[in-house]
């Protein structure tokens, strides 16, 4: 098969960007995990055919111009189908729009939409143009969206789902937004045409009936342009924006991509337009927006849900042979619990990743033991687009509790987190990260960036993560919490993590999160919040801290139990522990 490629996205499929050669400009010689590679994993990338590109637009561009007739996206819950050639078709159209309607390259636009195809049109129409795509989570709070609003700058087009206006409304208020564009999905009753006053109302679907595609190149500079500001869900305090470049986010899907030990030809011949994707995770969080991009470029069919539908997601990986699914811990233990999930058949899924948070060692094992699946944990963070550590099926070895070893290009050392000196395999301490998907900076945050983005001896530029674990003598990582978490009893210093994974072996939990409460005696107390299994209502919190101090070491098992019916998490499912500890607190003030 000849590929194309024309004067803006010049690249050949064929010719692969791992370089095999040269040594790697961000890495360290030597380094530990070197000795887990296959002979086919490249030392570097090219990343001089990389800054050839005329930005990201190029992954959606390549893979129209190949496979124009594949389906690109299938939303799953309007059974909605898009082929490259129409996603591709209809995103000019909106670049075309946007441009119109006063936006020029480096101008942001806010997305705030649940997953649905106007997300993904609406994002490569902004890396078409420039713009710098500011996606909002559409279950932040008012607080949260105005305060993104106010801080990414002169916000002049929204793009909202009908879902979200009233919230959008009310944090939109005191901003001088001058065009609202509304998605909406019923486009056979238009209803009334309620918008925010004094601000333009358009309809999306309006534009792509009036304009033509816009086809005309926009000069992107790879390295200077911002592709997106995505804001932080964090786990404390309001969201940093986080810049990310075109060329931090496509080196990071390159350094995906070319992670295999396959010979290149036969990758491509395997895959390009030949595998399916599920894409449950929020598009407008990195770990959503980098598996979108990432399967872009192997002309993927993305399945596109917008939100839970458990028996609907099983029922797609049998029936469409899925192969390729990413998620977080809450989302493996949600389809783990189904009835369905010991119904359907899930051996066609081979590339299987866990990030966001850790995923216990049990959910692991009932994966492998139930469906035959190994799922496989990675690592990374919205500062590091997002990816920087993986497993890859075909030739590491899983260790379930294990993150992997770092991409290509991803340096890491384990700190101490107070002298910053770098510590031998086996002791715990906190991740630091370099490599070229390393985020320019947060957005108008010199202090912060001072803080996290220091400078070694070498004058290399280093991310402090904030994030604790250990390497192995094998070169493998593995995560144990973060440094602000950090329980301290009796002077130990434990993290919640650790306790949370050991609570999960006890057959009754189905969900837990743990913190630390103030103690004049000891430091702090272990108290778990546990969400118990519908058939194991019955179970006390005398019987798991029994058993607890069975399994668990002296100073980890948990004083103190306290049943719920939900954990809280943030918008990406990860346990929003400060959110625990502030309402045990205001408790104990009482």
């Amino acid at each position: 098969m000849k590929f194309e490629s024309d004067e803006e996205c010049p690249l050949d499929y064929t010719e692969g960007l791992g370089n095999h050669d040269t040594p790697s400009l961000w890495v360290r010689p030597d380094r530990l995990w070197f000795k887990n590679y296959p002979e086919g994993i490249p030392k570097t990338l090219k990343y001089e055919v990389i800054e050839k590109l005329n930005g990201l637009f190029c992954v959606l561009k390549l893979a129209a111009l190949n496979f124009p007739n594949n389906v690109a996206v299938y939303f799953k819950p309007k059974e909605e189908k898009y082929t490259y050639r129409e996603l591709l078709y209809y995103s000019q159209k909106i670049a075309r729009a946007l441009q119109d309607l006063g936006i020029k390259k480096g101008d942001p636009v806010a997305l705030m939409s649940t997953n649905c195809p106007e997300f993904i049109i609406a994002m490569w129409a902004c890396t078409k143009i420039g713009a710098i795509l500011v996606p909002i989570n559409p279950l932040l709070k008012k607080k949260e969206v105005s305060h993104i609003l106010r801080d990414c700058g002169d916000v002049k087009v929204a793009i909202v789902h009908e879902k979200i206006l009233n919230l959008f409304k009310r944090s939109s208020k005191e901003f001088e937004i001058e065009k609202l564009i509304l998605i909406r999905k019923d486009i056979t009753d238009e209803g009334e045409r309620k918008g925010i006053p004094g601000v333009e109302l358009i309809f999306f679907y309006e534009l792509l009936k009036k304009y033509k595609p816009l086809e005309e190149k926009i000069p992107i500079k790879m390295k200077e342009d911002i592709f997106s500001l995505l804001y932080t869900g964090g786990t404390t305090g309001l969201p940093k924006g986080v810049t990310l470049s075109h060329f931090n986010v496509i080196s990071n899907i390159n350094q995906l991509v070319n992670f295999s030990d396959e010979e290149y030809e036969d990758l491509i011949d395997e895959t390009l337009g030949k595998v399916s994707f599920i894409a449950v995770l929020p598009l407008c969080h990195s770990f959503g927006v980098i598996s979108v991009l990432t399967y872009t470029v192997a002309a993927t069919q993305l399945i596109v849900y917008d939100s839970l539908d458990i028996p609907s997601i099983l029922e797609s990986i049998e029936m469409y042979k899925v192969e390729a699914f990413s998620g977080v811990p809450t989302i493996y233990i949600m389809l783990a619990n189904h009835p369905d999930f010991k119904k359907r058949d899930l051996t066609s899924l081979e590339n299987v990743i866990s990030a966001g948070a850790a995923l216990a060692p049990a959910i692991a094992k009932q994966w492998e033991e139930i469906a035959g699946v190994e799922v496989r944990q990675g690592y990374g963070l919205t500062e590091c687009s997002p990816a920087t550590h993986l497993q890859p099926a075909s030739w590491t070895k899983w260790v379930p509790n294990s993150i992997g070893i770092p991409l290509i290009d991803t340096d890491v050392k384990i700190v101490d987190p107070d002298t910053l000196e770098e510590l031998e395999p086996g002791p715990e301490g906190e991740f630091l990260i370099r490599g070229p998907q390393v985020m320019k900076g947060y957005w108008k945050k010199p202090e912060a960036n001072q803080r996290v983005l220091i400078k070694d001896a070498e004058g290399k530029t280093w991310l402090r993560t904030g994030d604790i674990g250990y390497m192995d003598e094998n070169g493998y990582f593995y995560i144990s919490g973060r440094t602000k978490e950090m329980i301290k009893y009796k002077g130990y210093r434990i993290l919640p993590a650790e306790i949370e994974a050991g609570l999960y072996e006890h057959p009754a939990v189905m969900e837990a999160g743990v913190i630390g409460v103030p103690d004049e005696l000891v430091g702090e107390q272990i108290k778990a919040f546990i969400k118990l299994r519908p058939e194991h209502k019955e179970t006390t919190a005398e019987e798991i801290i029994e058993w607890a101090k069975e399994t668990m070491a002296g100073y980890k098992w948990p004083r103190e139990i306290e049943f719920v019916g939900s954990i809280p998490k943030t918008p990406v499912g990860k346990i929003m522990r400060r959110a625990l500890r502030d309402k045990e607190l205001k408790k104990r003030e009482q």
